[in-house]
């Protein structure tokens, strides 16, 4: 089977079975600026992956065309339109336009929810942040201003008045940010819960759930390690009983039929209510994906490849008892010089799985305040909730304390004084 990857998907291209053939269209910003490709991958190299320009020029100037793949799959959110573009003119599978359309742009996402009477926050969309609407209030008492087609809480902020409001929009102005639709979604307190699974001729095959130790977009303001727990479904069978229809009808008013999904949800315990917050047509970011794969033996990268190429069953499922938690390890800014390895993590007690991401010598500015920001990821399994979130805590600080940095731009005083230069002599001259 002969697969087309817009943009490099590390992980699927590991676990691909040897009976699919992927052929990589690889942007410049991927091959520059991300992992490397294992040897032996094919590439078809252009300038932007995510242009349709760019990628249907590229992939005739090397001779593909209609007839070429069997199925066209992307990872990354701003390349899922180009991919579903691509599929339609290879007359290959791939998630639709108009299903792509509805996972990508968030209002049209919850407008279709609401008309289809599932609970989902409120929203009112913004046509330009820069220029306001005259007299323009915010509509509801507190809120979260973010892109329409956002990622990974970039450029994301909680408002509670009509000044904060007119801060952000002079703000997005100054910084000439990028996007300029944004939504402005309702505030809704509790706990945050994601839901992540396997369809495959529009069933449900696989359901994860599980919850961030504080929702998400408050670990990345405050700049603390996001902290991400599986949620039992023998422990926990009620958060399943009462998720579980919810996600089945919310995908199935989305359209989605073959792939993966990444689903977010907002818990009332008060109430006992489940609002639809967003979801993805790919798989979670961060470590939830290898918490899963550790918790039910369910590789989520190879599963979506292969429900896209072709239909798939339920996937055999072994449930480990105990509880599976990742936490993001933090960044120290400046010039990294040093600090564990994913071996040395992995050492640690409980801890089942490790990821690095930053190479030695990268500048790391201090002001990021997204998903992204990471030196890497661990999971650990444990016997309860209580022990899991204190290891994570002492992990993220255990590996920050041995973060090695030089100032961004430091000073020869400051570079003499570095224990690293005790070495360093001035001069040196022969006898005589």
């Amino acid at each position: 089977m002969r697969l087309l990857m817009v943009g490099a998907d590390l992980p699927a291209i590991a676990a691909a079975g040897p009976d699919v053939e992927v052929t990589v269209l690889l942007g410049a910003t991927t091959k520059d600026g991300w992992l490397p490709l294992p040897a032996g991958v094919r590439t078809v190299f252009v300038d932007d992956h995510k242009s349709i320009d760019a990628a249907v020029n590229g992939l005739l100037r090397a001779g593909f065309g209609p007839g070429s793949f069997d199925a066209v799959y992307a990872y990354d959110d701003p390349a899922l339109m180009t991919a579903a573009a691509l599929a339609a003119m290879l007359g290959a599978r791939g998630v639709p336009p108009r299903t792509v359309a509805l996972f990508r742009d968030k209002s049209l996402q919850k407008q279709a929810l609401r008309a289809a009477g599932l609970p989902v926050t409120a929203c009112t969309v913004v046509e330009d942040i820069r220029e306001l609407p005259a007299g323009f209030r915010l509509p509801y008492p507190k809120a979260v201003v973010k892109p329409v087609a956002g990622m990974a809480t970039q450029s994301t902020f909680v408002v509670s008045s009509d000044a904060d409001l007119a801060r952000i929009s002079a703000q997005c102005r100054a910084n000439s940010t990028a996007a300029r639709t944004f939504v402005i979604e309702e505030f809704v307190a509790g706990e945050e819960w994601f839901a992540d699974g396997l369809l495959s001729d529009g069933e449900l095959r696989f359901l994860s759930l599980g919850r961030y130790a504080q929702p998400c977009l408050s670990a990345v303001l405050e700049k603390a390690p996001v902290q991400t727990f599986c949620l039992d479904p023998v422990a926990d069978k009620g958060a399943y009983d009462l998720a579980a229809p919810l996600v089945a009808d919310a995908l199935r008013v989305l359209g989605l039929t073959d792939g993966v999904f990444h689903m977010e949800l907002f818990h009332q315990p008060d109430t006992g209510r489940l609002v639809f917050s967003e979801c993805a047509a790919r798989r979670a970011g961060g470590p939830i994906s290898d918490q899963i794969r550790y918790k039910y033996g369910v590789d989520l990268a190879a599963d979506g490849v292969r429900a896209l190429l072709e239909p798939v069953g339920e996937p055999d499922v072994r449930v480990r008892d105990g509880v599976v938690a990742s936490t993001f390890l933090p960044l120290r800014p400046g010039i990294v010089l040093g600090y564990p390895t994913a071996e040395q993590v992995l050492a640690q007690p409980d801890v089942v799985h490790a990821r690095i991401f930053v190479p030695k010598g990268m500048r790391i500015q201090g002001g990021a305040a997204n998903t992204f920001a990471r030196m890497g990821e661990v999971t650990v399994h444990t016997a309860d909730a209580e022990t899991a979130q204190r290891r994570l805590t002492e992990l993220a600080d255990w590996f920050r304390r041995h973060i090695e940095v030089l100032p961004l731009a430091p000073t020869l005083r400051e570079l003499f004084a570095d224990p690293r230069n005790a070495d360093f002599a001035h001069a040196a001259a022969a006898d005589g």
